[in-house]
């Protein structure tokens, strides 16, 4: 079995909802998705280019940064496809966990590595909205990168951009790093429970999730 981070999520957010799509392939409905996101990201990850081998401005003034930079090597470009990136998670069972990095900080005198990921959102966050919503993905990408014989720094770190109103024009973008602390065995636990969840019978319907009543429309019995 195959998995990503994003499969991960909805098995966090509902088990049932996980279930139905890994093993019935019965997905959760989905309304027209905006490619706003996806078109600022690329072009963040285009700007951020030029500090390559560097820190961009919003990155400088943090002392846990100090001496780290903009990972340079030649095998980022391998890293940023989930379908070529040599880190992964994999189980004695032959189950994978795989995922593609933003980005990556790298202390070249210390050979200590850190997740980066650039994120927006509407409005300015706050640290307990990054833990929340986007621990999980960091415990996981830094066990992918312990896995790969890599050392960890004791941090990552998700950058995030949001509008604000410009005074000179229409749309400026504010952005700030949140640092999180990483925890491998989180990402090991919920990798267990995920296949656990796959291998035994179809879960219970959550009252909290608005998407199970749609599947009950379906017989358990089918399952």
């Amino acid at each position: 079995m195959q998995l990503s981070y994003s499969a991960l999520s909805v098995f966090k957010d509902c088990p049932r909802c996980f279930w139905l799509d890994r093993n019935k392939k019965i997905t959760r409905p989905r309304g027209i998705m905006s490619s706003l996101p996806n078109g600022i990201d690329g072009l963040l990850k285009e700007k951020l280019e030029v500090y390559r081998g560097s820190l961009p401005p919003v990155l400088r003034e943090y002392n846990k940064l100090d001496g780290f930079v903009l990972y340079a090597g030649d095998d980022l470009k391998k890293m940023r496809n989930w379908k070529t990136n040599p880190l992964k998670m994999t189980d004695t069972k032959g189950n994978v966990i795989v995922g593609a990095f933003d980005d990556l900080l790298h202390n070249p005198s210390t050979q200590e590595y850190a997740f980066l990921d650039y994120k927006t959102k509407g409005s300015e966050p706050d640290q307990e909205y990054c833990e929340k919503y986007y621990q999980s993905q960091l415990n996981i990408y830094t066990r992918f990168l312990e896995l790969g014989k890599k050392k960890v720094a004791s941090f990552g770190v998700l950058l995030y951009f949001w509008p604000v109103q410009s005074p000179t024009g229409l749309i400026d973008f504010m952005s700030k790093p949140f640092f999180l602390t990483p925890n491998s065995e989180a990402a090991e636990e919920v990798f267990k429970s995920a296949i656990e969840c796959l291998e035994g019978p179809i879960p219970e319907p959550s009252s909290s999730c608005a998407y199970c009543s749609h599947h009950q429309t379906l017989t358990i019995g089918a399952y």
